[in-house]
């Protein structure tokens, strides 16, 4: 996924590609928000001092805010070039209906991925990805906004390859 980001960020230089489809790809890519909730990102939401993005999801009538770490030099390389573009702080960072941002999203991964994926499979790969790299199924559970373990166990079943080359090795160090 993030090879693909950055051969599309090559061809936004080289006018290949555009810089707001990209930037879209990249925040699904790099927060594991929801399509829906990276539609009602306003530029205020984005932090480069502190490099977070607050990702607020709306769920029965109230507002869950949750602060996402990006220490990606490659993310806040792409949001500050196309924050140029974007007048004000309160404004939408993506001003998109969602029918347009499922197909900028289709685009993106049947031209540098191969294969034509949904939006939601981006956060199902950023979970785990997280995971792998991290072990922490709390970490996971907080960056997703999710308030129950129930909803990780979709992302147990792709770390069983982990595991079994985790105990692999363990069982090796016995033998050896």
């Amino acid at each position: 996924m993030y090879a693909g980001i950055r051969r599309a960020y090559r061809d936004v230089d080289n006018a290949k590609y555009r810089l707001r489809d990209l930037t879209l790809v990249t925040v699904l890519a790099f927060t594991g928000c929801r399509l829906r909730e990276a539609l009602k990102l306003r530029v205020c939401d984005l932090d480069h001092k502190s490099k977070t993005v607050r990702i607020v999801r709306e769920k029965k009538g109230f507002q869950q805010p949750r602060i996402i770490p990006i220490p990606s030099p490659l993310f806040w390389e792409i949001i500050e070039r196309y924050l140029h573009k974007i007048p004000g702080r309160e404004d939408k960072l993506f001003p998109i209906l969602e029918r347009q941002a499922r197909n900028i999203i289709y685009k993106f991964t049947k031209r540098y991925l191969g294969k034509k994926i949904r939006p939601h499979a981006l956060r199902h790969s950023y979970a785990v990805f997280i995971l792998k790299q991290t072990k922490d199924l709390e970490a996971v559970r907080r960056l997703l906004g999710h308030s129950d373990y129930k909803w990780l166990k979709i992302y147990l079943d792709y770390t069983q390859e982990d595991l079994t080359q985790e105990l692999e090795k363990a069982f090796r160090e016995i033998e050896d």
